[in-house]
């Protein structure tokens, strides 16, 4: 089903080219009008790509099925030999499982934590090659090339091959949407997030946003490393307490290959 957001998307384009056109030919309506048009165009498409859940370029999957008592903890913004590390032993002594979305020049760094990250029975996607600010700019060709490098350094320290993409910061365009297609991936955004990516956000703001939206279904958005790994996410401290709002309201984070039945 084509969302709302596409076929507005689409609608407008249409018509802006249809007037362009018109105003080619005939003179009308002046440049102007064009011109107004033309930045309103430009908002609605850039609305589309600062918010992925909208799907306006193609589909983005931001939560899975609510029928079961099932979420997903993902972490961006990985590999980190301490925070990581930090992360996976939050979680070891629990039932929990979560998704890891890893910068593939950060794999190639410390592919012994990617490792223990695949043995501690968790899953495992890609988040670019580099934290690319400018991803969403990039044409389809240069996002096959920066996800299979990512998927690459992943399967040389684990065997397995990622499946999962989320693009760096979330921002996802047109060819953002082609290029995960030619790189075969599943484009994941998310329905809850705790800002835990802001330098000096406390554990309990995080748990306290994320507590907001926290629903059978919900993929939720955490870090396990800072980008530039230049200080400690809130979430790893946080960790714990939402582990323990998990369980309090029955629900179980799984890899996103088992909540979405893939």
């Amino acid at each position: 089903m084509t969302s709302p957001a596409r076929l507005a998307f689409l609608a407008s384009t249409t018509g802006l080219g249809a007037l362009a056109v018109h105003a080619a030919v005939r003179g009308e309506p002046g440049f102007a009008v064009i011109g107004a048009l033309s930045v309103g165009w430009g908002a609605l498409a850039t609305t589309g790509v600062f918010f992925p859940w909208l799907e306006m370029y193609g589909r983005v999957v931001c939560r899975g099925p609510a029928d079961r008592a099932r979420v997903a903890l993902t972490f961006d913004d990985g590999p980190h030999p301490v925070t990581t590390r930090q992360v996976l032993e939050a979680l070891a002594p629990t039932r929990h499982r979560a998704t890891f979305f890893v910068l593939g020049e950060k794999a190639r760094r410390h592919p012994d934590v990617v490792r223990e990250i695949h043995a501690g029975g968790h899953t495992l996607g890609v988040h670019g090659d580099c934290h690319d600010r400018l991803h969403s700019f990039r044409m389809p060709w240069s996002v096959r090339a920066e996800i299979v490098r990512a998927e690459d350094a992943v399967e040389a320290a684990t065997g397995a091959r990622p499946r999962f993409f989320r693009p760096p910061l979330g921002h996802t365009s047109l060819t953002t949407v082609r290029g995960a297609r030619l790189a075969g991936v599943t484009l994941i955004g998310w329905s809850s997030r705790g800002y835990d990516g802001i330098r000096g956000r406390s554990p309990a703001a995080v748990v306290q946003r994320v507590g907001r939206t926290l629903t059978a279904g919900a993929i939720v958005l955490l870090h396990d490393a800072a980008e530039h790994d230049d200080f400690e996410p809130a979430s790893v401290r946080a960790l714990p307490r939402l582990v323990a709002l998990l369980d309090k309201r029955g629900l179980t984070s799984v890899g996103l290959d088992a909540l979405l039945g893939d």
